[in-house]
């Protein structure tokens, strides 16, 4: 917080930082797109679970259900992993590197599950799509998909976008880890044991650019 803080400060005026905000204000739309997808498309469709044969159709519909419920796991996951390294902060200190509970699995699980929960949201608008063209008949197939272009192309874009800024977020705290525990056995022998979630090639990000930018998108968003 106190790094954003000086970061927003550096960066002079409000005025100055307005095509950041802007920015922020045009991804976080772009993440929303598959909700107003579903919600239009999808509005009448109950989660109790069916059944997957007859056709294509339920097939369909089935996988909606799936992509939503692996949405919410998602983001369950972030909000626990969250939860997880608040606790474990709380009752070892700040320094201290929290490899218990979630993060036995998972290194980073409050930036793997948003991945998680933003890409199946996004794969749950194109199957929203997909099903109602296929279960209204023949007639309007073209115009549907017409119609709901501009909002896939929006989920595309708002999964790339908050993928990219947490795989680079991912990345930036790996180095800040390795520079800072790398040397303890602790360290060692939990990197066998999870798994990192989805980041960038650090050879391609200066790592001081990362804690900066993927910070700065994070702290917007809470």
């Amino acid at each position: 917080r106190e790094r954003i803080e000086a970061r927003a400060k550096k960066q002079g005026s409000r005025w100055k930082r307005t095509p950041f905000l802007l920015s922020c204000t045009f991804l976080y739309f772009c993440m929303m797109s598959p909700l107003l997808i579903t919600s239009k498309l999808c509005g009448g469709v109950s989660m109790a679970c069916g059944g997957w044969g007859g056709g294509l159709v339920p097939i369909l519909e089935q996988s909606i259900r799936v992509s939503v419920i692996v949405t919410l796991l998602g983001f369950l996951l972030g909000a626990f992993g969250d939860m997880n390294k608040t606790i474990g902060k709380a009752l070892q200190g700040e320094d201290a590197l929290i490899t218990g509970g979630i993060f036995r699995f998972f290194r980073h699980p409050n930036y793997t599950g948003e991945v998680i929960g933003w890409i199946s949201s996004c794969l749950a608008g194109f199957l929203a799509v997909a099903w109602k063209t296929l279960s209204s008949g023949t007639g309007g197939r073209v115009a549907l998909w017409k119609s709901m272009a501009p909002y896939l192309l929006l989920s595309v874009m708002g999964a790339t976008g908050i993928s990219f800024v947490l795989a680079t977020a991912t990345t930036g705290l790996e180095f800040r880890q390795k520079e800072k525990y790398g040397d303890t056995k602790e360290y060692q022998d939990w990197i066998k044991k999870s798994w990192v979630g989805i980041k960038m090639d650090p050879a391609q990000k200066d790592s001081s650019s990362d804690e900066g930018e993927s910070e700065g998108v994070k702290e917007a968003k809470s």
